[in-house]
């Protein structure tokens, strides 16, 4: 069995809140006072544009669900225009089993709902292999079998070349204390310049006949960088030690802590092609009136030959079941899209919570017609999620990360505040200036961590959820950022919402408004709202919330989004300006090589090499560079800094 550190630093990292948070008890005390959020401008979800959103996710030859389960074949042909029948396989991998990589009949049914428009916001091929390539000094192997042997062969691999090497740093306490993975991109292949190319995706009844088609450009999908966790053409190398001098490429695996688990070597190459996030929702594809077996057919321009075949089950609107129910409790169709709500309990005195008080917060969670996708009691478990049992409701599920790469499906609820003292953690080791709980929910149970939650894959986490405001809790604003995921009837949607609550004082306050200005691109159809987590543009700097710790398992929100931006093509302004995202000078006057790493790959050469890959100590890879050189006047000068 093959487990990655990455994994399994991510589900304690989110686990060790509930050993601390009384997080289990259950109580029937909430009340009518809800939170705040933001109006949003959102024209995806649901029927909210007129159309829902369209997932086509195929991995190793076969459709792939969001919940992990492979789309089983139902007799309908793939029939190419010259008349060639493609089959469909009959074995696909087990992204839900102890080995993901192992064959096994798939299960999975995907259901499309007829006679309902749809528009293409997700288009995503991946073909992945374990221990296949095992030279760290010599990747001419992992570059071939992705050129010559994936469902990428096809393509114009000119100039291809080795790009970023990269490592990222994961730790599990008590288990083992240094762990890296490294990583090499590969592009620059005349393919990827290409940006008039299309995907077509076509309506197939039973008999495989087109009944109706949409063609889409690629440039219309938004999000496709490996620095936003979407396209990546790899090799990856897990379970290493840091390396011990520049260009070691091969410093060994770590072993663990005594009596934690073995950490065998792992060597991951992936061949991946994920587009995301539709910015013409209103180019829509319409489903006849079909009801049982059929397909969807996507064929990209570029691979013309090979289309890409989903074995669907068309389902007609009134045949839907009634597993959702209404506001008086009675059993109603499920529609489209997520809508994540959150009521607190009242405070016991006054208008605001006081320091040491405790408060309880009951989750909601309803598709976009208000439905509730859930009993009032009770969120479905992560075993109901991942067979197809929870209204599409989907949860984390370390080996589906490991295989698809897909990262964003964690169901969380994050207490923190006051939100006026948001700031970036220079250092992660350090003491936040905010609080900040993290409410993990439904798991399913990793296979190599049974023995410490047993039973976990099974239970149902209480709606109703209470937490203690610490007895030194500043007074100002807090925020409940609530963020689950859902994939259902062809759609995958994960929303993030934030809720707002008073302590110690009536006057609200406000984000330090440090950084901002990301709606100059990120509005309209652009919206943050329908990228990644969901979470609207106005509260940005709420993401520091989660996105603190010194491991690289969820990364740092200033690293990834320089990242991110300075990596993008789309990204249309100066990379120099700091102005354009900084409202602040302050905001700028901390440099660490973790930070510029960000955006440049080579800093000082090799001078710093050692302190590049310390984590924590006195000196690390996050220490102040102003406080020594890059200081006052001493900033880089090719940077336009605010002037105060």
């Amino acid at each position: 069995m093959i487990r990655s550190i990455l994994l399994k630093s991510a589900w304690c990292a989110l686990l060790v809140p509930l050993l601390s948070c009384n997080l289990l008890k259950v109580t029937d005390d909430e009340g009518s006072t809800t939170g705040r959020g933001a109006k949003r401008f959102d024209p995806y979800q649901g029927l909210n544009s007129g159309a829902v959103r369209l997932s086509l996710q195929y991995i190793n030859g076969c459709a792939f669900l969001p919940n992990g389960q492979m789309a089983a074949k139902n007799g309908t042909p793939n029939v190419r225009p010259d008349g060639t029948v493609i089959p469909y396989p009959d074995v696909c991998i087990t992204p839900l089993g102890q080995d993901p990589l192992m064959l096994s009949p798939p299960t999975g049914t995907m259901q499309i709902l007829a006679d309902t428009q749809y528009f293409l916001n997700q288009f995503s091929v991946s073909e992945t292999v374990v221990n296949q390539h095992t030279n760290p000094t010599d990747l001419s192997a992992a570059l071939s079998w992705i050129k010559t042997q994936t469902a990428f062969a096809g393509l114009d691999w000119s100039n291809v070349s080795q790009g970023q090497d990269e490592w990222s740093f994961y730790s599990l306490a008590g288990v083992v204390e240094e762990c890296w993975t490294r990583e090499v991109l590969f592009g620059n292949a005349n393919w990827q310049k290409v940006t008039d190319d299309t995907i077509t995706v076509e309506v197939l009844d039973e008999a495989g006949t087109p009944r109706a088609s949409q063609t889409y450009l690629r440039s219309e999908l938004l999000a496709s960088s490996p620095y936003a966790g979407h396209s990546r053409f790899s090799w990856r190398s897990e379970n290493l030690k840091p390396p011990r001098f520049p260009g070691d490429k091969d410093p060994g695996t770590v072993t663990g802590l005594a009596g934690g688990l073995a950490q065998p070597p792992t060597f991951r190459t992936i061949a991946r092609v994920d587009m995301v996030g539709s910015t013409n929702p209103f180019k829509v594809l319409r489903v006849p009136r079909l009801s049982g077996p059929g397909a969807l057919r996507a064929t990209w321009s570029q691979l013309p030959d090979k289309p890409f075949f989903f074995p669907v089950t068309y389902v007609l609107p009134e045949d839907r079941p009634s597993t959702c129910t209404d506001d008086a409790g009675q059993p109603v169709q499920c529609s489209p899209g997520l809508d994540s709500r959150l009521t607190f309990s009242p405070p016991t005195e006054g208008s605001f919570y006081k320091p040491g008080e405790d408060v309880s917060v009951y989750v909601d969670l309803r598709d976009n017609a208000g439905n509730h996708l859930h009993t009032p009691e009770l969120l479905p478990s992560a075993r109901e999620m991942i067979n197809n049992q929870s209204n599409g409701l989907i949860t984390f599920v370390p080996s589906v990360i490991a295989t698809v790469t897909e990262n964003d499906s964690i169901p969380n609820v994050a207490i923190a505040g006051p939100i006026q003292d948001f700031k970036v953690l220079g250092d992660p080791s350090d003491k936040p200036q905010f609080l900040a709980r993290p409410f993990p929910f439904a798991f399913i149970d990793d296979a190599t961590l049974t023995g410490l939650t047993p039973g976990l894959a099974d239970f149902k986490w209480p709606t109703r959820q209470t937490f203690s405001l610490p007895a030194d809790a500043k007074p100002g604003t807090y925020v409940a950022l609530v963020k689950f995921n859902r994939a259902a009837m062809g759609e995958r949607v994960a929303k993030l919402s934030p809720f707002f609550f008073q302590v110690g004082q009536d006057e609200a306050t406000t984000y330090p408004g440090n950084v901002g200005n990301c709606q100059i691109c990120h509005r309209g159809v652009n919206s943050l709202d329908n990228l990644r987590h969901g979470l609207s543009v106005d509260h940005i700097e709420s993401c520091k919330v989660c996105h603190h710790y010194d491991t690289d398992t969820v990364g740092r929100t200033q690293e990834m989004v320089h990242r991110i931006h300075m990596n993008s093509p789309r990204y249309p302004a100066d990379r120099a300006d700091c102005t354009v995202c900084h409202l602040t000078r302050k905001s700028t006057e901390r440099p660490s090589l973790s930070l510029c790493g960000s955006c440049h790959l080579s800093q000082h050469g090799d001078e710093f090499f050692q302190t590049a890959f310390k984590q924590r100590g006195a000196v690390n890879k996050f220490g102040n560079c102003a406080q020594t050189c890059h200081g006052g006047e001493q900033l880089p000068s090719s940077h336009i800094l605010p002037a105060k």
